[in-house]
């Protein structure tokens, strides 16, 4: 699995200040914050409280205060942190879902909407001076266990029914700061502007749009199993979430972490009980997925943490950053147990091969190195791109891919040997990933292009579209 975090260098997210008047009282314009106390109790208290407060509970739900919002009613949680479109409340208010709220009256204006939506997208802040709340963790348990192969019992995960409309057209192309394959299916998920786009990788068609309301998206990827598909970013210096769809139904898994910075790198663990993160903050995180809380807090980077990646059989996690340090942790007990010295800039990617036994690494120093994990010790190393490297694959077979500023995606033998060479005209590529069954490689570049080779003899194969419009119902440049 091609790591999200290979992406190339971290784009702020730009800063917004959504500055809405509700019932009279203006948003606090020195910190642009929504607060239920300050903005979302008025609205409630006018269009939902007569049937929901704490002395008549329609639906067991008590919208009169934070607590009661957050405790939820009889159908489950009412709010997801981080997550409006999983949050029941804001599903009912745009009468998305029943029962339409408030009952038998129109919908809300999209201004009282917009207040909702950005209380919640926030981290439900009760007061101005109050922290986000802890993203809410997924409604179910997504544990699986590990095998030597890794892959699950019947017929791997496929998109099925999903709409393909893009939830979003951006006004212009730009970087496509990740792209990643299904181990297992055939399916390219891309990075796109504030929604995933989930392609087949054989007839290009496009497969699916999955919406990310957090931010700018900065890495994502597949679990092992290739039954869950994630997305990380934020909104740089405010926010970070990460999100988290199953693949088949492309439905809502929840959403993880709370932090106060974008998410620049992240992944699930193997047996699908844990989600890595980190970024600016340089702190790596390891959250629980069964409660969404983070279970670890390791304080050992010295600069942004720049990509994570579990190896396949769950035993070790590597992390870097962009000093060129590498950790090794135990995940189970965030204890460290190798710190793999040797490039001396940015670690743009890390990749698994597939046995857990070589790690290979990427740098802007150019050079692509592969270490044995037995001991930590560096196996190869040798200068792949001129300028910089960075992108980073493994396939099912051990050959890598790698990307770099000189233009140039190649593949390597794990001896470093050259095997194929193909040139991306007029600019370079931000990213690599193999398709599952190796026949392929896709790369994404800094002009918002995706293009797609034969792995085989280098040929292009055609071009995936990371900034659909509405009257593009399938990619097809061929």
């Amino acid at each position: 699995m091609t790591r999200p975090s290979q992406a190339s260098s971290f784009c702020p997210g730009i800063l917004l200040a959504l500055l809405l008047s509700v019932a009279g009282t203006q948003v606090c314009r020195s910190q642009g914050k929504t607060t239920f106390q300050d903005h979302v109790f008025p609205l409630i208290e006018t269009h939902c409280a007569k049937c929901h407060n704490s002395d008549k509970k329609k639906g067991d739900l008590d919208l009169s205060s934070q607590a009661g919002v957050l405790k939820g009613g009889a159908s489950g949680a009412a709010v997801v942190s981080g997550n409006p479109d999983s949050s029941k409340l804001w599903k009912v208010v745009t009468h998305a879902e029943e029962p339409l709220m408030p009952p038998n009256k129109p919908r809300l204006s999209d201004k009282d909407l917009a207040v909702f939506k950005k209380w919640i997208a926030d981290g439900l802040l009760e007061t101005s001076g109050s922290k986000a709340v802890a993203a809410t963790q997924p409604a179910v348990d997504l544990t699986l266990e590990v095998t030597d192969e890794g892959k699950p019992a019947g017929e791997p995960a496929m998109p099925k029914g999903l709409s393909t409309d893009p939830v979003f057209e951006a006004p212009q192309a730009g970087p496509v700061l990740s792209i990643s394959s299904s181990p297992w299916a055939p399916i390219i998920a891309i990075a796109g502007q504030k929604q995933v786009l989930l392609y087949h990788s054989e007839s290009l068609d496009r497969l699916g749009v999955l919406p990310y309301t957090n931010g700018q998206i900065h890495a994502i990827g597949f679990s092992r199993s290739g039954k869950l598909v994630f997305a990380s970013g934020g909104i740089g210096g405010k926010s970070g979430r990460t999100a988290i769809w199953d693949v088949a139904s492309g439905k809502a898994v929840g959403v993880v972490g709370a932090e106060f910075d974008s998410i620049l790198a992240s992944d699930i663990s193997p047996d699908q009980s844990q989600l890595a993160l980190g970024g600016p903050g340089r702190v790596l995180k390891l959250h629980s997925l069964s409660t969404g809380e983070a279970e670890h807090k390791i304080k050992k980077h010295t600069d942004w943490l720049s990509s994570i990646a579990y190896s396949p059989n769950g035993k070790m996690l590597a992390t870097a950053d962009r000093n060129g340090s590498i950790h090794v942790w135990d995940p189970e007990n965030a204890q460290e147990l190798f710190a793999l010295a040797g490039h001396n800039s940015t670690v743009r990617a890390l990749a698994w091969r597939r046995d857990s036994k070589i790690l290979a690494s990427c740098s802007e120093d150019g050079t692509l190195k592969t270490w044995e994990l037995e001991s930590g010790k560096q196996v190869k190393s040798w200068v792949a791109h001129e300028g910089g490297a960075t992108g980073l694959a493994f396939s099912r077979d051990g050959l890598i891919a790698s990307c770099g500023r000189n233009g140039k995606v190649r593949t390597w033998d794990i001896d470093g040997g050259k095997k194929v060479s193909m040139q991306v005209t007029d600019e370079f590529p931000l990213c690599v990933t193999f398709t599952h069954d190796g026949q392929r490689l896709a790369a994404s570049t800094f002009s918002g292009k995706v293009l797609v080779w034969s792995a085989r003899d280098g040929k292009v194969v055609g071009q995936l579209d990371a900034y659909p419009t509405r009257q593009k119902k399938s990619l097809a440049a061929r």
